[in-house]
């Protein structure tokens, strides 16, 4: 008794506890799958939708897609074999099963997917090789719909939940999936959730963002600020119709007559013609029955909304992890300081969407698999070669001469190290350093010296010093560098 006295003790030192200040909160205490199993697919319908006709929630989708992804995460291969492969294979519409996209078009697609649905679905489906597509692979999109939710329960031996065949450790060992979209099915008659097929985890790639540790699947990112949206439309169709309302200039004009306080039609407001009018618009001229007079109609005009809008854009550009000036384009009041504060808390959680999700579950496996195509085809060893990576795109600077000036800084006191600082542009640091070495020597064979060159021209403008010169000459030519000559004895 006395237990059970000190936890409600400490039940009652949270205000969120307390039924008398939360006592319409009805709280689920579901797990997370249950929860999305619960709402996914509602959701998912809803932010399509507003994506659709919402140009706030196609900004929010497109700004997660240009700048998660932007031209493509790039998959950098020490070696030759599988470097040459990689260019040939992913940079051509072959690696597409529908033969539309690139690799990084595909990388973009499924990043619009997992924004506006919550998850995607890629398939790995092998084909004949050709000279395009040497290691005979190809990828396929599937949208979250195609995931068979019906499928619950104790499924050809293998416990399965909302589609997701799952192993003793519950991991992941299979995906039930449509051939079709769900919302195609009227071109197959007769077609029902049995027509969904098992295939293997290892064919299928899952990508959605893990929120809770045992999550299998996730919501749009849209579902915390789809009301708030949606409510935002409604004010502003609102004011454009209150506005509508506001510019109806209009004049009434009473006519004099016999029957103008005792007919049926004393003050019904009729036009040239004689219909009774029951709606304004600009520049109407009415007329009515009376002692004869004219009256013109201007209404009045209403205050500033600007303030309301802003707010509630504000928060659902928080609510969608962006900042309020990439939502709304608005920079009226954006300077400098505030720009790179907003930019660097947003290029964390960029960061961490583009390691945490996007590379684990969509860059690295597909590498891993078109590496394991090659071996099978015998283009290369079994063992990945080491040293491979994966870069993002690079963020683009606030003030590039600031921020270059304070990166050159911080790599040359060895806070940061220079291979990072190349990467922060989207390049691979070995690769960069080989095209260095490649443009430099084209400039030494075309006897060319230009005022970018480090290795012939100081920081302040001034040519290198003789040993400088003398040093890159020897490198270009191969020449011995000459000996230098004993110091004579001073007499």
């Amino acid at each position: 008794m006395g237990r059970w006295r000190n936890v409600w003790q400490a039940i009652r030192g949270y205000d969120a506890a307390q039924d008398s200040r939360a006592s319409s909160w009805a709280a689920s205490g579901s797990s997370a799958t249950a929860e999305v199993g619960a709402a996914a697919a509602t959701v998912a319908r809803r932010a399509r939708d507003a994506v659709r006709n919402d140009p706030y929630a196609t900004r929010m989708v497109d700004l997660w897609t240009g700048n998660a992804v932007g031209a493509g995460i790039t998959t950098r291969w020490p070696d030759k074999p599988h470097a040459d492969a990689w260019r040939r294979w992913a940079e051509s519409t072959q690696c597409d099963a529908e033969g539309l996209l690139d690799l990084y078009g595909l990388q973009a697609l499924v990043m619009r997917a997992v924004v506006e649905s919550g998850e995607c679905f890629l398939r790995f489906i092998a084909v004949q090789p050709t000279p395009a597509n040497p290691i005979g692979l190809q990828l396929q999109v599937l949208e979250s719909d195609h995931l068979d939710t019906a499928r619950t329960g104790l499924v050809e031996g293998a416990p399965t939940i909302q589609g997701i065949a799952l192993g003793e450790a519950g991991q992941p060992i299979g995906y039930w999936l449509h051939r079709l979209h769900p919302g195609a099915s009227w071109l197959l008659p007769g077609a029902t959730w049995l027509s969904s097929e098992r295939h293997p985890a290892a064919d299928v790639l899952h990508i959605y963002r893990k929120r809770r540790p045992g999550q299998l699947r996730d919501v749009s990112w849209l579902a915390p600020v789809l009301t708030r949206l949606r409510d935002l439309g409604d004010y502003e169709a609102a004011l454009l119709m209150k506005a509508k309302i506001e510019a109806c200039l209009a004049a009434v004009v009473t006519e004099e007559g016999d029957e103008t306080l005792t007919g049926p039609a004393a003050g019904l407001l009729r036009d040239a013609q004689g219909r009774t009018v029951e709606s304004f618009e600009p520049g109407m001229i009415l007329y009515r029955r009376g002692m004869g007079s004219v009256e013109v109609v201007n209404p009045s005009g209403g205050g500033s909304h600007t303030a309301f809008a802003r707010r509630a854009l504000e928060a659902a550009s928080v609510g969608a992890g962006l900042t309020y000036d990439q939502v709304s384009g608005d920079l009226t009041q954006a300077n400098y300081s505030s720009l790179r504060a907003g930019k660097i808390e947003f290029r964390r959680l960029c960061e961490q969407v583009q390691y945490g999700m996007l590379i684990p579950m969509l860059v690295r496996p597909i590498a891993e698999r078109f590496h394991a195509q090659g071996a099978l085809l015998g283009l290369w060893g079994t063992d990945i070669p080491d040293g491979v990576s994966h870069v993002p795109p690079a963020h683009e600077m606030i003030d590039p001469l600031k921020d270059t000036t304070a990166l050159i800084a911080q790599v040359r006191a060895g806070f940061v190290p220079q291979p990072e600082a190349v990467g922060a542009f989207g390049y691979d640091f070995r690769q960069a350093v080989e095209m260095i070495r490649e443009a430099h020597a084209l400039l030494d064979d075309a006897g060319l010296s230009l005022d970018t060159d480090p290795r012939r021209v100081a920081k302040s403008g001034a040519a290198q010093d003789a040993a400088q010169l003398a040093a890159i000459e020897i490198a270009a030519t191969g020449a011995a560098a000459p000996a230098r000559p004993d110091p004579q004895p001073q007499g």
